[in-house]
């Protein structure tokens, strides 16, 4: 049996199928802000006034959406499969969008200073709590970066309760961790619930990284060579 901070349909269906069994927590809260919140100037964040658009998640993906920002002749750059489908199908709206994407905020930003034009200036559409990934490797390559909180994510009140209510046993094999701030959120409780035979599965780099700061050596870190449900499954059947 595996514990999973993400609830999805996707990766239940494919796991039992290989006769693994997902216990799933919803670990992060997220609200997407709109055009004008928190009293910002907005508009000196439109897109009108970048040549490119950062998102990193599907939720950067929804802030355009639900705020219909216009995205016309611009470079849309965005981390994630999942996050890329969802952009692909908002930017098909407008005319002349370039999208591009990579697995992780690493790539991406490599992308970005390698293969696009220097002078191009950019904003990102990011979360309260963004790493410092892609700011920072733009402006040591510098590019003209504004960044601007869009969703805040916060931990879910109902997480305590839910994650100490797991039976306290040995039958957890791995812990996935999706994201850095599920692992943040949930640190302090895992050691009550898994022995330290335990394996800590991150989807990806950033994650890895999450749960060294975490627990150092504690646990055993598998890390996801793609960030898409078989690239879970890839490493949970290792634990088998």
């Amino acid at each position: 049996a595996v514990v999973s901070t993400q609830s999805t349909g996707k990766y239940d269906d494919l796991l039992t199928t290989h006769n693994i069994t997902p216990t799933n927590l919803t670990v992060l809260q997220t609200t997407i802000l709109n055009i004008n919140q928190p009293n910002t100037k907005y508009q000196e964040y439109h897109p009108d006034n970048f040549h490119g658009v950062i998102v990193t998640s599907k939720h950067g993906v929804r802030f355009l959406r639900d705020n219909r920002v216009d995205v016309s002749g611009k470079v849309v750059a965005v981390v994630g499969p999942s996050t890329v489908k969802l952009a692909r199908e908002y930017c098909d709206e407008f005319s002349g969008v370039t999208v591009v994407w990579a697995d992780n905020a690493t790539e991406l930003s490599q992308i970005i200073v390698t293969s696009l034009p220097k002078h191009y200036t950019w904003v990102f559409y990011c979360s309260s709590k963004a790493l410092d990934i892609i700011p920072d490797t733009l402006s040591q390559n510098n590019f003209s970066l504004k960044q601007l909180v869009r969703y805040q994510v916060e931990k879910r009140t109902e997480l305590e309760q839910e994650f100490l209510s797991l039976p306290n046993s040995d039958m957890y094999r791995a812990v996935v961790f999706f994201s850095p701030s599920g692992v943040e959120f949930t640190a302090s409780m895992l050691s009550r619930v898994v022995s330290r035979d335990c394996v800590l599965v991150a989807f990806g780099g950033s994650t890895a990284k999450g749960i060294k700061q975490c627990f150092g050596d504690e646990y055993r870190v598998e890390v996801c060579e793609r960030p898409t449900p078989n690239g879970v499954l890839d490493v949970l059947l290792k634990l088998i």
